[in-house]
């Protein structure tokens, strides 16, 4: 330990250091003034300094704050060296930085306590400097570590200007990241694409895993993947990325260049719900199916719903931050206070629906992150698809027999063989979604015969899919013909499937799935083609897709 003993008289800096060394206090520095003192500090970085008030060059009440100065955030202790008893004078020692005093005569015992119990004081001050400098590293290093994670994620999960403009929106983490996501894509086709999800829990955990899911959903969003497509996409990749602690509820929608047409996949998200101008709910999309992330590809289901909405009509979707926000008195926000805010205010904007949300919060702390979203019905123009098509013709045909039938679907192979060509991206989901309707109604009615009343209630659609699985384990013969014949004069796909079935009742069978909330089948398809036409009793079916 350093110690510094300032004081012009020779006598009583010869006993302070006489009695410092006799209690074991080796490295001792003397100074005769003040600004020798100053200089010989600057130089030995001194522990403690015994400081003398009265000095003729500089006293101690001018000595004293420098010496604190120069010592920065460590504790310095200066024991002022004073004969007097004025209590004024002792008062001004310490307010210019003294610590403590010694009395002349000095005492050894008090003297070398009082030092000992600077010294532990200093001790504590130097490792505490010590701990502050490692963490302020340590800040600084993961302050540049967020400012380079957040540059990523502002270029990563950025919403196309081309399609943000259609779209109304609130994204308010509950931390500095989002385990919230909002991304939107235009489609090949001229219409786009958008996904909305929540990753368990909130920040950066959380937020990690929306960067491969944003670069997938954008990859997929310009090859004009079918919604199912990419649904099945994200969980394959969310499958192999994530602890089985953790999963991605999600919705994922592709809306037409028409902008009514909504093709919807919710897994564990809040309903989507569409509100006519008048305030009327025409529909919710409600969670379907598991989030992404949790089932293995076999055990995936990637069911679709369609809905045609029209113009003016407004969608309104939400992360589940929204409808668990709490107030102070515990009281959760619920789904039904938004809808019931629409129901009187149909044009409420996001920023208003909000505010109220946030009026409700009060000074309640936010747990989860929020994400809120509406879109108006409208013709999404802008979006017109620039993809050159080709100009050259082409037929693609396939002949499935019974061992085909029982063990795969061949929808997804004849729709990339197809789009391999060029320009048929832009019809990439259209096609997918009317081959999987003709060929599921062909088989499944054609020649399973299966009945489709069957799935009138939960139970029935169960035992619908029990009795489908049987007869195809059973089935010993069958086959279907699937002909795509493209003419670039007119710009049309041609896609003609055949059974060997005994047909079925076609007329009756789109009558039943109009009624149905999926929106699917035979109704659904001609709304995707320019022409679908039924003959020879229900076994063969021609669909023509506008490229």
């Amino acid at each position: 330990m350093r110690i510094l003993i300032v004081d012009d008289e020779p006598l009583n800096r010869f006993m302070l250091l006489h009695m410092l060394e006799e209690a074991g206090y080796a490295d001792c520095f003397e100074a005769e003034t003040g600004r020798e003192a100053l200089q010989l500090a600057q130089r030995i970085r001194p522990d403690i300094v015994l400081l003398d008030v009265v000095m003729p060059d500089m006293d101690g009440y001018e000595v004293a704050p420098l010496l604190k100065k120069m010592a920065g955030d460590i504790y310095l202790p200066v024991i002022f060296i004073t004969a007097m008893d004025d209590q004024a004078a002792l008062t001004r020692c310490l307010e210019v930085g003294g610590d403590d005093f010694a009395t002349k005569p000095f005492d050894r015992n008090i003297l070398t306590a009082k030092i000992r119990a600077h010294a532990r004081t200093r001790l504590l001050s130097i490792r505490t400097n010590k701990q502050n400098m490692e963490l302020n590293y340590f800040r600084r290093g993961v302050e540049r570590e967020h400012a380079i994670v957040e540059h990523i994620f502002a270029n990563a999960l950025t919403i196309n200007p081309a399609t943000k403009k259609f779209f109304e929106y609130r994204l308010a983490p509950a931390s500095t990241f989002n385990g919230d996501v909002f991304l939107s894509e235009p489609s090949p086709s001229g219409g786009m694409y958008f996904l909305m999800g929540d990753f368990t829990g909130h920040g950066l955990a959380s937020a990690v895993g929306a960067l491969p899911i944003a670069r997938a959903f954008q990859a997929m969003s310009r090859k004009g993947l079918s919604v199912s497509e990419i649904s099945q996409t994200l969980n394959e990749i969310l499958l192999s990325l994530l602890p089985e602690d953790m999963f991605f509820a999600a919705v994922v929608v592709e809306i037409s260049a028409s902008g009514q047409q909504f093709s919807v996949w919710n897994g564990g998200m809040p309903d989507l719900t569409i509100i006519t101008p008048e305030g009327q709910i025409s529909k919710r999309f409600i969670s379907l199916h598991m989030a992404l992330g949790i089932l293995e590809v076999a055990d995936f289901e990637d069911n679709i719903e369609y809905f045609n909405a029209q113009i003016g009509d407004r969608l309104i979707g939400y992360s589940d931050g929204v409808i668990e926000l709490t107030n102070a008195e515990e009281h959760m926000l619920g789904d039904e206070a938004i809808l019931s805010w629409l129901a009187l205010n149909p044009a409420m904007t996001i920023a208003e629906i909000s505010q109220r949300a946030e009026k409700f919060r009060g000074n309640a702390e936010q747990l989860d992150d929020i994400t809120l979203i509406s879109y108006t019905c409208q013709n999404l123009t802008g979006l017109t698809s620039k993809i050159e098509i080709s100009q050259l013709p082409f037929q693609i045909s396939v002949e499935m027999q019974v061992e085909q039938l029982v063990k795969f679907t061949p929808i997804y192979d004849i729709v990339v063989m197809v789009c391999s060509q060029l320009g048929m991206q832009r019809v990439r989901s259209d096609l997918s979604t009317v081959i999987s309707e003709l060929f599921m109604n062909s088989l499944d009615h054609g020649i399973l015969k299966l009945n489709s009343d069957i799935k009138k209630s939960t139970e029935g659609f169960f035992e619908y899919f029990k009795i489908r699985n049987q007869r195809l384990k059973e089935l010993k013969q069958g086959e279907i013909k699937i002909s795509i014949n493209y003419q670039p004069k007119d710009n049309l796909l041609s896609i003609t499937l055949t059974d060997s079935g005994d047909g079925f009742d076609y007329q009756s069978l789109q009558s039943k799935q109009e009624s149905d909330t999926y929106g699917r089948g035979i109704s659904l398809i001609k709304t995707l083609c320019q022409s679908v036409q039924y003959f020879d009793n229900g076994r063969s079916v021609l669909a023509k897709i506008k490229v």
